[in-house]
């Protein structure tokens, strides 16, 4: 069973923050407490097809899926 108390929902969310804090911010130095809370919860900037899951927009296979099948085959 997970263990979903507010002590260990605040601590993820106080790594992560630390860690995102310079994600989108190269041009303008940190970001606002307001950003940092969106990004926290939506790292992706876009979903466009450059950064989205090429499944969707093309059709293929994800990295991921094609190393698990080179795995498979062998």
């Amino acid at each position: 069973m997970k263990d979903h108390s507010r002590a260990v929902r605040r601590h993820h969310d106080a790594r992560l923050k630390k860690k995102r804090q310079y994600y989108y911010s190269y041009r303008q130095g940190r970001l606002s407490p307001r950003q940092l809370g969106l990004v926290l919860h939506t790292p992706a900037l876009c979903s466009c097809y450059m950064c989205g899951n090429p499944r969707k927009y093309f059709g293929e296979r994800s990295v991921q899926e094609k190393r698990w099948m080179q795995t498979v085959e062998e």
